[in-house]
């Protein structure tokens, strides 16, 4: 109880600071200094970022890392639903039966393997009324993975071609990332759990239609043991009530979107295209389509008949911290910064 009550005090300050966030003293008296001896506005953000952010943040940081790149769970993620029928044994059983020599990421990733697993232990994988049975007992046998406790041989590899799995990589980054960012969850809950999986496979498709969904998955697993899947620091923070949404830009109705304050995204299956941020979203992105400032996304917008682009929206609520604009800018540059889009400086 002591350690749950100083997370909840520590996460409480935190909010508590940035509500009032601001640019800090140094950036302000810098501003009637010599042109010559400022500081370009790019550096400045991110030195806000780090005055701000990171030193308000590094407890949640650190454990966001050491969970992200152990593959494992952290104190942020969706909780695993417990169950006494998953017993060591029973996993260690089912996965012997059912895994055809393949690792335990192959039954992950594989739906026939998977199924195969599952219905060894009494789920129907197309069941919904049990799709929490199925997280939770994909989730231990990764656990007993993890533990070194699996003790089943593999003599089997994947077939899949590295080219693919390398070409659908920056279609499988912004699906998993967009995901992530919706759920607050980390990977291995989006692949154990059925709604965040299918939902992965719906965001990959948006941006490349028919793309295999065993071959995204593989293509997150790699993102994660390239470590191109950290964590950003500033979603992980300025949570408040955010709504992370997509549209495709050819069936964009303006009218529906949120004229909230937040951050905007465009993408195709390319990678990320233009971070921006707005006090009111629809008006800005209105502004795109009227004509962006930008040239080379407005040729894309213009025309993406052969590479469809899609919208991403992180929209906050008007009484949010977001209504600043030093923290929008804060959370656009670390976009800008892990996301590396074609038409932003990076910063």
């Amino acid at each position: 109880m002591h350690e749950e009550s100083l997370v909840e005090s520590t996460q409480r300050d935190q909010l508590a600071r940035l509500e009032f966030f601001d640019m800090p003293a140094f950036f302000q008296a810098s501003l009637d200094r010599p042109v010559i001896h400022r500081l370009p506005a790019r550096c400045t953000r991110l030195l806000s970022i780090a005055a701000c952010f990171l030193a308000m943040s590094a407890p949640i940081l650190n454990q966001d890392l050491v969970a992200q790149e152990s593959g494992e769970n952290s104190v942020l993620s969706s909780p695993v639903v417990n169950s006494t029928d998953f017993t060591a044994d029973k996993i260690r059983e089912a996965h012997r039966k059912s895994h055809q020599g393949f690792s335990s990421d192959e039954l992950i990733l594989q739906d026939e393997l998977r199924d195969a697993f599952l219905q060894e232990l009494g789920i129907d994988p197309n069941q919904e009324s049990q799709f929490d049975r199925q997280r939770a007992a994909l989730r231990a046998l990764l656990q007993l993975r993890k533990r070194g406790d699996l003790n089943v041989p593999t003599t089997q590899r994947s077939s899949e071609a590295s080219e693919s799995i390398n070409a659908a990589i920056p279609t499988a980054e912004i699906a998993i990332r967009t995901v992530l960012d919706r759920h607050d969850a980390m990977i291995d809950d989006v692949l154990c759990d059925p709604r965040m999986r299918n939902e992965l496979q719906e965001e990959a498709e948006r941006l490349s239609k028919g793309i295999y969904p065993e071959t995204v998955r593989r293509a997150v697993l790699r993102l994660r043991k390239s470590r191109r899947l950290r964590p950003e620091l500033v979603l992980r923070v300025a949570d408040w009530d955010r709504t992370v949404t997509t549209h495709p830009m050819k069936q964009l109705d303006l009218d529906s979107l949120p004229n909230t304050p937040g951050v905007y995204l465009f993408r195709d299956s390319t990678g990320y295209l233009y971070i921006g941020e707005a006090i009111r979203l629809r008006d800005r992105i209105g502004d795109h389509l009227r004509g962006s400032h930008n040239a080379g996304l407005a040729s894309i917008l213009g025309d993406d008949a052969t590479n469809p682009v899609t919208l991403e929206l992180h929209a906050f609520p008007n009484d949010s911290p977001a209504k600043k604009l030093t923290v929008r800018r804060a959370y656009e540059s670390e976009l800008i910064r892990s996301r590396h889009p074609r038409f932003n400086l990076q910063p």
